[in-house]
């Protein structure tokens, strides 16, 4: 039976018509009718959980009811798909943790062996890839960011991050609207902040606003060049709490030329307990960690 098809309809006839719904030719009260009868096809029209009448504030309130209830989440069956510096892509198997206010963490092996490592903690962040010319672990204190912004060689915002990975809120009465696009479900909003480099930045965020998720998040500075860029879909609702974490994220700094591509698997939300050890600058990769505003090594 064609995956499309429905007891006593040719499969061919099914996914004509739900094409047809997918283009909105056919009326959206009989596709939703025939989608509840389908097994599966892409063509059916996704279920709005917003009103096509919703204003900013209320897309921003429904983004936020969802944000505020993930203190942090993790996966330990996450895969991501790395390229850096006109390289080939390279797929990894990785561990991912991410919590508020600053704490991140990703870890990536291939066979075994280490190939990324990325994190923050309250303190400080860093940054590892054993791929790179660079051997040493680079850290640098939050603080530290602005008086050597120039040295780094990927411009790593973790809030920025954090913010993208959706577990830190929106700030209400700081974004406007750059453009709007009911017709294509699509929402653009702006906000202008200082980076933790002391530098004016420029946030945007893409939201669809009829699954009432974040598609794509990116930072520009003050020239308006992209610093960075996440692009997030396969949202899906946790099975018990309902909370909507996008399963692939492909993140992309282009400055640093290093696009990392992330798909999770297994999504444990809001665990009990995350070892204290995740947030802490790992020492035995490359040839140790090295804190870049000082040029000493971490102690």
């Amino acid at each position: 039976m064609s995956r499309c098809s429905v007891s006593g309809v040719s499969g061919g006839r099914v996914c004509l018509l739900l094409f047809l719904c997918g283009s909105a030719l056919v009326p959206s009260v009989g596709c939703r009718a025939l989608c509840e009868q389908v097994r599966w096809c892409p063509y059916c029209p996704p279920e709005c959980r917003l009103s096509s009448e919703s204003t900013p504030e209320q897309v921003i309130a429904h983004l936020n009811a969802n944000a505020e209830r993930v203190s942090s989440w993790r996966s330990t069956s996450a895969s991501i798909r790395v390229r850096a510096e006109g390289g080939l892509p390279v797929t990894l198997s990785a561990n991912i943790a991410v919590a508020r206010p600053r704490q991140f963490r990703l870890r990536a092996t291939l066979l075994g062996s280490n190939e990324v490592d990325l994190g923050s903690n309250a303190e400080r962040f860093w940054f590892w890839i054993r791929r790179s010319e660079q051997p040493y672990v680079i850290t640098v204190g939050h603080e530290d960011l602005p008086q050597v912004r120039e040295q780094l060689s990927l411009p790593f915002e973790p809030d920025w991050l954090i913010e993208a990975l959706g577990v830190s809120p929106l700030a209400e009465g700081e974004w406007s609207v750059a453009s709007s696009r009911p017709g294509q479900h699509r929402l653009t909003l702006v906000a202008s902040s200082q980076s933790p480099r002391g530098e004016p930045v420029r946030r945007r965020l893409v939201v669809d606003t009829c699954l009432g998720v974040v598609i794509e998040q990116s930072l520009f500075d003050k020239d308006s060049r992209l610093i960075a860029v996440a692009r997030l879909s396969n949202h899906r609702a946790d099975a018990e709490t309902g909370i909507v974490v996008a399963r692939r994220i492909e993140l992309e700094w282009p400055e640093a030329e290093l696009s990392l591509t992330i798909r999770l698997k297994e999504v444990e939300i809001n665990p009990s307990q995350i070892a204290a050890s995740t947030w802490e600058v790992p020492r035995g990769l490359g040839s140790g960690p090295i804190d870049l505003a000082t040029r000493r090594r971490l102690r």
